[in-house]
């Protein structure tokens, strides 16, 4: 018969494979609710049975099964779903980025209240309409000048605010940047480390936890992919070019100045990504930005061009004097528009009239007046009213696209975490199930140990002497 200490390595091992199943198990229910935890369970199977020689076949017939043992810890993962997640969760973060700037741009154009840009072209063409009633009054043309002032100081403003928003991306650019590299470092060192693990035959579990989370990082910063290799090493790119291999990181850097661009340092080739934050943010400063800037610089332009042409083909109060400019005709974009220094102290100057025998007479301020309704714009299609109101719809429209992509992609993110969780995620309700289950299993083992106890001690204690 075989040896009745097989009874006790069987039970031995018994009790040890459900500890670690226990241990394994309040793993999970303690990290239940860490973000990026993927449950864990401790895999068991029979232990290689002790064959017998043949000579004693016909006490034993078959093999004799030695127990149970813990192969590995298994980690629940799905892949596919992590890829789909980061890129949902990357072109999300990339449109959320998007509106945001656009807000920042929108509550600078300011066309939501009194001190809108509108509202000042409108006070402009209506105080040229109330100088062609009375062109004598210097009131009314000092009152001109204070509304032409006060709209090249709206353009100046909103230019100047546009352009230190964009500035202001700079920083935005640098600490994502440097962030992307610590996580790079990160993930390289925990490539080592889980190598190392998996080379000594163990499971890295929460090793590959922690680097999954700085990966999804990553596709949030700039839309990164991994590749996981069969050493259990995480190959890290973006748009094709690679950010990690095994140990190694290459590096990013941004050029200095008004205006960071973003290059890889290792060949100084440009970095563009097509997802994530930095790609809503280089999208909207290099983009968004600089056009709604040039459509102010149009509308200044054109502004001056086209005042400046009437004035200086009217005449003055004192009848004597023409060619003088309303707009300095050097300010020709948003952000140098200014009065004239033919005008800007001298409210006589203003040239109001058509004919130099009639400082009275008002027809030319009418003229510009009527500009109002002239179409200049957008190659004669829109007055500056409507070129203007036209920009912000489409920045509004912009703002609204921007938000209503993001949240689609975010949707479509929970969708596919929640789907994932079902599968890596935690269940208290089934952890509490396996924990009495490896409890029971833990308890017969314990019992299995008196039995053999029981049993060798009959046999040690209970058998007596021989020839008595």
């Amino acid at each position: 018969m075989s040896n009745i200490l097989y009874g006790l390595n069987i039970a031995l091992k018994a009790m040890l494979s459900q500890q670690i199943a226990i241990q394994v198990t309040e793993h999970n229910v303690a990290n239940a609710t860490t973000p990026g935890y993927r449950r864990q369970e401790a895999m068991m199977s029979a232990d290689l049975p002790h064959i017998f020689p043949s000579l004693r076949a016909n006490v034993v017939p078959g093999q004799l099964g030695m127990g149970v043992v813990v192969n590995r810890i298994r980690q629940y993962n799905l892949e596919f779903f992590d890829d789909r997640y980061r890129r949902a969760l990357s072109e999300s973060k990339g449109w959320q980025m998007q509106a945001d700037i656009l807000r920042q741009v929108e509550a600078t154009l300011s066309e939501t209240s009194e001190d809108g840009l509108v509202a000042k072209l409108d006070a402009f063409w209506t105080g040229w309409q109330a100088l062609s009633n009375d062109p004598t009054n210097l009131a009314l043309r000092s009152d001109m000048l204070e509304r032409g002032a006060a709209l090249a100081k709206a353009l100046n403003w909103r230019a100047q605010s546009l352009i230190r928003i964009r500035q202001d991306q700079n920083a935005l650019i640098l600490q994502r940047v440097n962030e992307m590299n610590s996580l790079a470092s990160k993930i390289a060192a925990l490539n080592v480390e889980i190598v190392a693990v998996k080379s000594a035959g163990s499971a890295p579990n929460d090793l590959m936890d922690q680097r999954d989370q700085l990966i999804t990082r990553l596709a949030e910063l700039s839309g990164a992919m991994a590749a996981i290799q069969e050493n259990g090493e995480a190959l890290v790119s973006i748009g094709g070019h690679a950010l990690v291999i095994g140990a190694t990181t290459f590096k990013l850097a941004t050029t200095s100045g008004n205006v960071s661009s973003i290059y890889w340092e290792a060949d100084a080739t440009a970095f563009t990504p097509s997802r994530g934050e930095l790609a809503g943010l280089l999208q909207a400063r290099d983009g968004i930005i600089p056009s709604v800037l040039s459509r102010l610089d149009d509308l200044a332009q054109n502004l001056v061009a086209q005042v400046n042409t009437l004035h200086s083909g009217g005449y003055a109060l004192d009848g004597s004097t023409s060619g003088l400019n309303f707009f300095d005709p050097t300010g020709l974009n948003a952000l140098s528009i200014q009065l004239s220094s033919d005008v800007a102290t001298q409210p006589q100057r203003i040239a109001a009239a058509q004919q130099s025998t009639s400082p009275a007479d008002g027809n030319n301020a009418v003229a510009l007046a009527n500009l109002r309704e002239l179409l200049v714009m957008n190659g004669s299609t829109e007055t500056f009213n409507q070129y203007y109101t036209r920009q912000i719809t489409e920045l509004g429209i912009n703002i609204q696209r921007a938000e209503a992509f993001a949240r689609d992609r975010q949707d479509v993110a929970k969708s596919l975490d929640a789907l994932k969780e079902a599968v890596v995620g935690v269940n208290l309700d089934e952890e509490a199930a396996n924990l009495i289950k490896y409890q029971r299993a833990f308890q017969a083992a314990t019992r299995l140990v008196t039995v053999m106890d029981e049993m060798l001690d009959k046999i040690i204690n209970g058998m007596g002497v021989v020839g008595r």
